[in-house]
């Protein structure tokens, strides 16, 4: 349901969810990728061959920041739509193709590309919450939540590089009792999770860029007229949103391709370092990640 006025409280109540679901997503995603502990000793660390390693903070940093950057943009797009007001109206003309403003709102050059849609299906469509967005959403909290109880497990013991420490100890309780590398787990859910809050249908990213673009495209190839409607404005919003998503997808595969290399490396440290406590502990806890699963 579209929103006409701010006093239409009903007609707010969807697009308040899905405010909440992107602003519980960007904080989710910044509470499990921030380190809980300092960087530990060089010569504590397991494996800093590779790049991923090395540049562990800096790959979660960037995770951060993005996600943060594509959940503000969308949740202003869609309180400017739910509820015009003066505030959100200098942003959403630069957010948003000018097919979703008002006639009196004159578009940025920025974002000037009309899509082949009605504005009211296309404001409906971006301040409805589809449930694979809010699927997502839950997802990246749960993971979160999960990485936390991570956190409080291993207390000091739990650093974003790989390390044994002399004083190191084999935890297997809490999270670990299910799984034997939940924070892991937790990192599939939040990274995911946050793909599909940003990707899926009602989000501001692909609503009002991707999915235009591509239906423009399949417009001209069919032999239509298809233009982007401002020349360059409309194609430099078109090309940062591809690019995100290219750099976006590329980022998430390169981590999780990362951290499943690392759920091996550190089963065989520590069956190295524990031995027999080890042995003990993955017969009971078969499981590497998810339980019955893998």
């Amino acid at each position: 349901m579209l929103a006409t006025t701010t006093t239409d409280h009903p007609a707010l109540l969807l697009p308040l969810l899905k405010i909440a679901a992107l602003l519980a997503t960007g904080y989710a995603v910044h509470r499990a990728l921030s380190p809980p502990n300092p960087p530990p000793a060089p010569k504590t660390c397991i494996d800093n061959r590779t790049l991923f390693e090395r540049a562990i903070r800096h790959v979660t940093f960037c995770s951060k920041m993005l996600t943060w950057a594509i959940v503000l943009c969308d949740a202003l797009a869609t309180l400017h739509l739910a509820a015009p007001n003066p505030l959100t109206r200098p942003l959403a003309s630069v957010l948003l193709p000018s097919a979703f403003l008002p006639p009196s709102q004159p578009p940025s050059s920025i974002s000037s590309l009309p899509p082949p849609s009605s504005p009211v299906s296309l404001s409906a469509a971006l301040t409805t919450p589809h449930a694979f967005l809010l699927l997502g959403a839950a997802m990246a909290v749960g993971g979160a939540v999960l990485r936390l109880a991570c956190f409080r497990a291993l207390g000091t013991l739990f650093t974003f590089e790989l390390t044994i420490s002399p004083t190191h100890t084999l935890v297997t309780d809490g999270p670990y009792a299910c799984v034997r590398h939940p924070s892991y787990a937790g990192v599939y859910a939040v990274l995911l999770g946050a793909s599909a809050v940003m990707l899926s249908p009602s989000a501001w990213l692909r609503e009002a860029w991707l999915d235009p673009s591509l239906r423009a495209l399949w417009h001209s190839v069919r032999g239509g007229e298809a233009g982007t409607g401002g020349g360059m404005g409309g194609l430099v919003g078109v090309g940062l949103a591809w690019v995100f998503v290219a750099f976006w997808g590329v980022k998430v595969v390169y981590a999780l391709r990362s951290t499943n290399r690392r759920v091996g490396t550190e089963d065989a440290e520590l069956h190295r370092v524990f031995g027999a406590q080890w042995e003990e502990w993955a017969a009971r806890v078969r499981w590497r990640l998810v339980p019955w699963v893998f």
